[in-house]
């Protein structure tokens, strides 16, 4: 794979992942915060350190640490850049479906 290829940039959904060599940690974190998308990914790795640190720097609504797919439902599940609105699943979501307004008059 390359990092320009279509199934690198593009969100694909189903049972499909992408190999890449990576020269360094900060390029390995560049080449996925540079796609459009960011609704979930994973770091595989043995160094504790390394996991939480690559999973800060990520810019995805999900982050999941030796493991891909499970859901908490007290917890915000949406994308960031062009993956999806909202924080569906959780308390989060219900800023989506409320309208704030604030009114102030003065009446004489």
């Amino acid at each position: 794979m390359k990092q320009d290829d279509e199934i690198v940039q593009r969100e694909v959904f189903g049972p499909v992942v992408t190999v890449q060599r990576f020269g360094s940690e900060e390029e390995a974190i560049a080449w996925a915060n540079g796609v459009d998308y960011g609704l979930a990914a994973s770091v595989w790795t043995r160094d504790v350190g390394r996991a939480l640190r690559v999973s800060n720097a990520l810019r995805f609504g999900c982050v999941w640490i030796n493991d891909h797919i499970p859901l908490a439902s007290e917890m915000p599940h949406g994308g960031f850049k062009q993956s999806g609105y909202g924080k569906d699943l959780s308390m989060y979501a219900l800023e989506d479906y409320t309208v704030v307004k604030h009114v102030m008059a003065r009446i004489d």
